[in-house]
């Protein structure tokens, strides 16, 4: 690495089991530029992600403790520089995109920002495909999203909060520090997300993104989801949407009610999450 590394900014990758993908994450970052601190931490693995990640010639942290807040928290000891980037391994986003959003970031005057979402449904069921046409017309999703699966801070936007939350979702919780005017969406970027191949998978997800709301709402009392009523507006003006609004009622309904079941339970589902979508790794 050069001794520009660092100029753009950080990358922290929480990485459990990531196999599979870890070598497409690192190789869309084109690491060679030398511009870019990367630590990946790699937690509670019990495959080769640690050795993997560091044939690329990142920083790379072990750890035993399970847990991505963790994760993270190590992540964020090890880097040095801001803006700073959290890139969830699975995600795939390529690097003149997220050297955007980090000088968007540097810029200023927004506190955090992440790329535009796509949902690359090519290999999912019909049923699976139905659910994310209706969930990606959602203003949650295409009014300023951050998190779902990558989200940059800049040192103010990070000096928010302390260590992160020992939560299931971080990304609903960094959401929610930030305004609608803190934060931002960067246009003609984008990060492509993987979501399930089965309903079972997507079931099991989803549950997992209802918990991390549910036990937010608990903790807090801001709130940076769009309220129902806007939602419905929304989908009333898509018509192209309407014959998959059913499947995604029923995902909703009972995912929100396995979700209740499980907080109440004390159910622990931190670091539930598909696997349909990983290849299976090259040697």
């Amino acid at each position: 690495m050069s001794d520009r590394v660092g100029s753009a900014g950080s990358v922290v990758i929480p990485a459990h089991d990531e196999s599979a993908v870890i070598d497409r994450c690192l190789q869309r970052l084109d690491l060679a530029r030398g511009d870019l601190e990367v630590v990946v931490v790699a937690n509670a693995c019990t495959d080769d992600t640690a050795e993997r990640a560091r044939a690329h010639g990142v920083t790379v942290v072990e750890t035993d403790v399970p847990g991505k807040a963790n994760a993270l928290d190590l992540g964020d000891a090890a880097a040095t520089t801001f803006p700073r980037a959290y890139l969830d391994a699975d995600i795939t986003l390529d690097a003149d995109d997220l050297r955007r959003v980090l000088d968007v970031v540097r810029d200023g005057p927004a506190l955090a920002a992440a790329p535009r979402l796509h949902v690359d449904v090519t290999h999912s069921s019909p049923v699976v495909r139905a659910y994310y046409k209706v969930w990606t017309a959602l203003p949650y999703v295409t009014d300023d999203l951050i998190g779902s699966g990558v989200y940059v801070l800049s040192a103010a936007g990070r000096a928010r909060f302390g260590r992160f939350p020992a939560a299931t979702g971080d990304d609903t919780f960094v959401r929610s520090l930030f305004t609608p005017g803190e934060r931002v969406g960067v246009a003609g970027t984008r990060f492509t997300v993987h979501p399930p191949r089965t309903l079972e998978a997507l079931l099991a997800i989803k549950t997992r993104a209802r918990f991390s709301v549910a036990e937010h709402a608990q903790t807090s009392s801001s709130g940076s989801q769009a309220a129902p009523a806007s939602a419905g507006r929304r989908l009333l003006t898509s018509p192209a949407v309407w014959p998959a609004v059913p499947v995604y009622a029923a995902v909703g309904l009972l995912t929100r009610l396995r979700a209740r079941r499980r907080l109440a339970a004390g159910t622990d589902v931190a670091w539930d999450r598909d696997t349909t979508s990983r290849p299976t790794p090259t040697a």
